[in-house]
């Protein structure tokens, strides 16, 4: 099954997305399979061939409308990052955060460094060497995953 967000599938050119609406009576038992295509969504691919890809069957279209935009996460982290460099007067070691994987879209809590402390190898899911690295991160790069939500930024425990 292909997983997709909402505003993936939006960007899509409508000439190959939209909504089963053809009856077809030339099926067998298209009266019992009417309701798993009628109204749902539809995607053309090319996966080793044309293929038509239906909500519900071969394709699950993820609302993403509540999700933070890459710019919004960028500019938190930025301003935040910025706090604690002025309040503490020293650089974090790492960005408590949420990533969100480019493949499931799922979630998880975790922690990228902002150096290469060697010592809290358990403790760190991705390094970074600077804050524009770390920000890029935001946006879909070369990476399987995105910041999804900030939490804090900290520093190791002697």
């Amino acid at each position: 099954m292909k997983r997709m967000t909402q505003s993936e599938y939006l960007a899509v050119p409508e000439n190959y997305r939209g909504v089963w609406t053809t009856e077809r009576w030339d099926i067998p038992d298209w009266e019992n399979l009417r309701k798993k295509y009628m109204g749902k969504r539809t995607l053309m691919v090319y996966d080793k061939g044309t293929c038509l890809l239906v909500e519900g069957l071969s394709l699950e279209i993820v609302d993403d409308s509540s999700w933070k935009k890459p710019e919004e996460i960028k500019k938190e982290i930025r301003e935040k990052y910025q706090e604690y460099r002025t309040e503490k007067g020293h650089e974090p070691h790492f960005l408590e955060c949420a990533i969100r994987w480019n493949d499931t879209l799922e979630t998880l809590e975790t922690r990228i460094a902002l150096d290469f402390d060697t010592e809290m190898d358990d403790e760190i899911f991705f390094y970074c060497d600077t804050l524009d690295s770390l920000l890029s991160l935001a946006d879909k790069s070369g990476e399987d995953f995105v910041i999804a939500g900030y939490f804090g930024f900290g520093v190791y425990e002697d």
